[in-house]
């Protein structure tokens, strides 16, 4: 097996289980060094729902007993403190962090409007904040390396989705990715946006049916790691893109935008002009806030 990542040191959080656990092991079986972080909460992120403090542990001995380097940490990442921490661990026992995959998320059994406000908060703390808080702790040590990769997880929820706690922080991972890969990009560091479709603990807990089964059967976790992997290749030069991977396929999923029509101020002239824009054909891939400004008529960078 190739040992694409060997002396590479990659931290991956909720990686106790499912995703997080395929990809650290992808990357222990190529060479690298992995870092598991768990906090070993429950699936709806409920104190009431208990903590297994040796979730990343279990993990952890389980890439070594089939001959990989890993170490444990279960802080949350929500804590800046635990994010500093969990980077710390990498940099203490392996002297730097190339990697960095933001796995760590929880599910709602909350539907709009009966969301409340504590729900949101606790998706915003792991899912925004928890990717925020690792990458700012991770981020002067790749500066200082000249090299890094970052790979956040998101979720097609952000399309559309009950829930609505989910779905809009989940949303709100890609200004945050595109954003942090904006002013990485001259360092070689490389930050992208994962959207997988796989079967996990959040999906174990659907009812059973024929999209579980079907999701169970085709659609595992470690389908979605090579995608992972690549984007964490030191050759990869892809960054601030996202992509939707899951049953052994991938695609590119990108802001765009239909050729701007003209109005003259008139509700009259927005109803004429409606359908060209709904048309959907011709879409301009948008990278950055300044390329819808282009399409709207700005300016092009000098």
């Amino acid at each position: 097996m190739p040992r694409d990542f060997e002396a590479k040191v990659a931290l991956i959080t909720g990686a106790g289980s499912g995703l997080g656990l395929a990809h650290a092991a992808y990357f222990a079986e190529r060479g690298a060094r992995v870092v598991l972080n768990d906090l070993g909460g429950g699936t709806l992120g409920l104190d009431s729902q208990g903590i297994d403090a040796e979730a990343a542990d279990r993990a952890a001995a389980t890439i070594r007993a089939a001959g990989g380097l890993a170490l444990s940490n279960n802080d949350s990442v929500s804590e800046p403190s635990g994010a500093q921490a969990m980077v710390r661990r990498a940099i203490d026992e392996w002297g730097r962090i190339d990697i960095l995959v933001n796995n760590a998320g929880f599910a709602s059994a909350q539907i709009f409007p009966d969301v409340d406000i504590e729900e949101m908060q606790r998706h915003v703390d792991v899912t925004l904040l928890g990717c925020l808080n690792t990458m700012r702790a991770a981020w002067p040590h790749m500066l200082e390396q000249k090299f890094g990769r970052i790979v956040n997880t998101g979720s097609a929820a952000a399309f559309g989705n009950p829930i609505a706690s989910y779905a809009s922080t989940k949303a709100g991972l890609f200004g945050l990715t595109k954003t942090v890969a904006l002013l990485a990009s001259k360092h070689d560091i490389n930050v992208n946006l994962l959207l997988p479709a796989a079967f996990s603990r959040l999906t174990d807990g659907l009812p059973e049916s024929d999209f579980k089964a079907r999701l169970r059967c085709d659609f595992s976790p470690e389908k979605v790691s090579p995608v992972v992997a690549y984007l964490c290749h030191e050759r990869s030069a892809v960054t601030g893109e996202a992509f939707s991977v899951g049953g052994g396929k991938f695609a590119r999923i990108a802001y765009a935008a239909s050729p701007a029509a003209e109005i003259d101020g008139t509700v009259d002239s927005v109803e004429k002009a409606m359908p060209d824009v709904m048309a959907g054909t011709d879409l301009r891939v948008l990278r950055s806030t300044h390329d819808d400004m282009v399409n709207l008529g700005f300016p092009e960078r000098e």
